[in-house]
């Protein structure tokens, strides 16, 4: 008896398996569906970072040729006006300029070329006179120390200036000199003045060339007054003035620096790290944009900042202000509200509108 299958508990088990079938069937329709769409997220993911990739890829490529392109305008620029101070016999600064350029393009031949040219025709300067006493001294004799006190004999005292004058040096020889004609004012004074003249513009130089600039400019202001200053002084005058504007306002207004350095650097990037100050100035002014999330304006300066020297840093900060620039948004300005009309104009007469500005209150009072 104990062995007979009662039909309740038939009935029950077979009903218990025809419903789990479609249950198990259906959860592994679900997990096929959900491995499908993570797949699919992930081949699109992957496609996505692919895509990015190419993209910044293809960004830093295009930044690379940018920075070659310009570095060639700069080379180019040197070069033409390495050849016009040639033509206008400024050999020193044709040759600086040239130095320049091979020092980034050493193989350059057009400014190889110019740099032979130059050498020579500066050589050809020399005297043969002073070629021979050149010659016959091949060990310079010690210069004689100034007499203490008043000079006894001013001819002695001359050809010691003269000497100090033909071994260049002329921090000695300005001191010398303005003490000379102190004492003697009348003794040889047209060479008295032609070798104080000499000997304030290349001591000038050499102080323009350092950090005594503002020294370096008075004394080719000293200069000017004994004789007229050659396109080279000038130019070197010129580029003096502009790097002490952009110093005078390097960490304090980079707006301005940016101004003064890059029109330094576009003339003469080889005077006082000119484009490096530039570099420096682009990438502290773009940060104050980036730094007030003003994106758009501080991207340009990145880039700019790039073609002087590329370091990851500013790389990082340029992708950065082009993305937040392009997803930026302008702010729709909101519609004016509680105003009132314009009341007692219906009596004035038609006459056009004139808007005052400053020069039209100048122009009134003339």
């Amino acid at each position: 008896m104990s062995d007979v299958i009662s039909p309740t508990d038939n009935q029950t088990s077979e009903t218990v398996d025809e419903t789990a079938v479609p249950t198990i069937s259906r959860s592994r329709k679900i997990m096929r569906a959900v491995g499908i769409v993570l797949i699919g997220l992930s081949v699109l993911l992957g496609w996505y970072l692919l895509i990015g990739y190419l993209g910044w890829q293809s960004g830093q490529e295009a930044l690379v040729e940018e920075r070659a392109i310009e570095e060639a305008n700069i080379l180019a620029r040197q070069i033409s006006l390495a050849r016009e101070n040639i033509d206008q016999d400024s050999f020193n600064l044709a040759l600086r300029r040239l130095e320049y350029v091979l020092e980034r393009d050493p193989n350059n031949r057009e400014a190889l070329d110019l740099q032979d040219q130059a050498q020579t025709a500066l050589a050809a300067l020399i005297t043969p006179q002073a070629q021979l006493v050149a010659t016959n001294t091949p060990t310079p004799e010690p210069l004689p120390t100034a007499t203490p006190g008043i000079i006894s004999d001013p001819q002695k005292e001359l050809q010691r200036i003269r000497r100090l004058a033909a071994n260049h040096s002329w921090e000695e020889g300005l001191s010398s000199l303005l003490a000379f004609q102190r004492q003697f004012p009348n003794y040889e004074r047209q060479e008295t003045d032609k070798l104080l003249y000499d000997a304030y513009i290349n001591y000038g130089l050499t102080l323009l060339e350092g950090e005594q600039v503002e020294l370096g400019l008075f004394y080719l202001e000293q200069a000017e007054k004994l004789g007229d200053l050659s396109q080279e002084l000038l130019d070197y005058r010129l580029w003096a003035e502009l790097y002490l504007q952009g110093i005078a306002f390097y960490g304090v207004n980079w707006d301005v620096a940016t101004y003064y350095f890059r029109e330094l650097c576009l003339s003469a990037p080889f005077y006082q790290s000119s484009c490096e100050r530039l570099r420096e100035s682009l990438v502290n002014l773009a940060d104050q944009y980036a730094g007030s999330l003003d994106w758009c304006p501080a991207e340009p300066l990145y880039q700019e900042a790039l073609q002087y020297e590329r370091t990851q840093a500013v790389v990082t900060k340029l992708s950065q202000a082009q993305e937040a620039c392009l997803s930026a948004t302008p702010t729709p300005l909101a519609p004016i509200t509680d105003t009132l009309p314009v009341t007692g104009t219906d009596s004035l007469p038609d006459a056009p509108f004139i808007l005052w500005t400053p020069t039209a209150a100048a122009g009134s009072n003339r």
